[in-house]
């Protein structure tokens, strides 16, 4: 039942898959730095949930979007407070009067809602229409809104939400995520219990700035970037018969990624371990941390996002391996918006985020250092992922 379901998601391109996460998983999952000691990145929990992947799921897929995480009393302050400058400009012909900017909730939704809403201003401003902020409370939320038509731009969609986004809600993918130089990112594997994961001794970083020190093993402190990986493979035959914390199913770095790699290890990843979704790529660290789970996989470096309320959170969870790079996340735009309006958004995000308020935003939300525009087949390589699975999974 297990299988025939992850299977029935990955051919039908399904919602349910996806930053950072994200993601890229925001977006992914989002997202993720790009040296081993440089890294600091994604996302408090939902309330963890054990899941088996059932039928059920793809039921959800077909309902309306998950009610956003924003109250209802906060919406209606948040458009209050967010009415634009723009009110002064003329709407151009065929725009509509306001547009639902929708996000990946790659971290604890309540704060992601209050940390974007001064994006949906810039928005607003840039615009001259109405911008309302929404988080629905998982990933397929994000793209059903924007097939539905309930949501015009969607943030944080990790790689795998970028081709769903694409292929199943006919959007427009206009803007990629830049982090440390790189538009690429990888999965991590961290664990609580080093003498089982690690064949070097552990390496401990200590950033010079604040203090804060990171764990690593297996050469993964030498890595420069992306590029580098995978490592530390070996070690995921070791796996087998444990309780490995995933962000989210829909999540490319939490949960896709990590998934190839056990089938090539040789470890079925729904009948060989426990599986513990998270909800985000931080809560995926807490789980570890906590004991919880004894592996775990994030974007890199999520653990950096725990740092401010679990100090040792650094030295007990160790970092063990690096995934094959990966595409980061990015924004797109519904297809059936206006061209112009389409390119206005493009390049008030692009302005927002270069700009001194909105790269703090910016950083807030995603841990973006920029957005370019998405080059032609950046996300054919999740495509061929998705393929691989489901002829895997069988």
């Amino acid at each position: 039942m297990k299988r025939r379901s992850l299977v029935a998601v990955l051919a039908a391109g399904s919602l349910v898959l996806a930053a950072c996460g994200d993601d890229d998983d925001a977006a992914d999952e989002p997202s993720e730095d790009t040296t081993a000691d440089t890294e600091a990145e994604e996302e408090p929990a939902e309330e963890t949930t054990e899941t088996t992947m059932a039928e059920e799921d793809m039921d959800d897929m077909e309902e309306e979007p998950t009610e956003t995480t924003m109250a209802e009393d906060d919406m209606d302050e948040s458009t209050e407070t967010t009415m634009a400058e723009g009110d002064d400009m003329e709407t151009p012909e065929g725009w509509p009067e306001s547009i639902v900017l929708t996000l990946t909730p790659s971290q604890e939704a309540g704060g992601l809602v209050e940390t974007a809403e001064p994006l949906a201003v810039a928005l607003e401003e840039a615009l001259g229409i109405d911008v309302e902020a929404i988080v629905p409370s998982d990933y397929a939320g994000v793209i059903v809104a924007l097939q539905s038509g309930q949501a015009q731009i969607a943030g944080g969609l990790g790689p795998a939400q970028m081709v769903q986004a694409a292929d199943t809600a006919g959007a427009d993918l206009i803007l990629q995520a830049v982090r440390f130089g790189d538009s690429q990112y990888v999965t991590q594997w961290f664990t609580n219990d080093p003498d089982t994961y690690c064949a070097t001794d552990v390496v401990q970083i200590t950033d010079e700035e604040d203090g804060t020190i990171m764990s690593f093993c297996n050469g993964v402190d030498e890595a420069e970037g992306p590029s580098d990986g995978p490592i530390g493979s070996d070690q995921l035959p070791n796996v087998a018969g444990q309780t490995i914390s995933f962000v989210d199913q829909g999540s490319t770095s939490g949960y896709l990624i990590p998934s190839l790699a056990l089938i090539e290890a040789g470890v079925d990843p729904l009948d060989d371990i426990t599986s513990l979704f998270a909800g985000g790529h931080d809560s995926s660290v807490q789980a570890v941390y906590d004991g919880d789970a004894a592996v775990g996989v994030s974007f890199n470096d999520a653990r950096g996002q725990l740092v401010e309320t679990v100090p040792d959170v650094g030295e007990k969870v160790v970092v063990f391996g690096w995934s094959a790079p990966i595409p980061n996340d990015g924004f797109a735009v519904a297809g059936d918006l206006p061209d112009d309006l389409k390119t206005a958004i493009t390049d008030a995000l692009v302005a927002y985020s270069s700009s001194e308020d909105g790269a703090v935003v910016m950083d807030e939300l995603y841990e973006i250092d920029g957005l370019v525009p998405v080059p032609e087949g950046s996300y054919d390589i999740i495509r061929d992922l998705e393929t691989e699975l489901s002829d895997l999974l069988g």
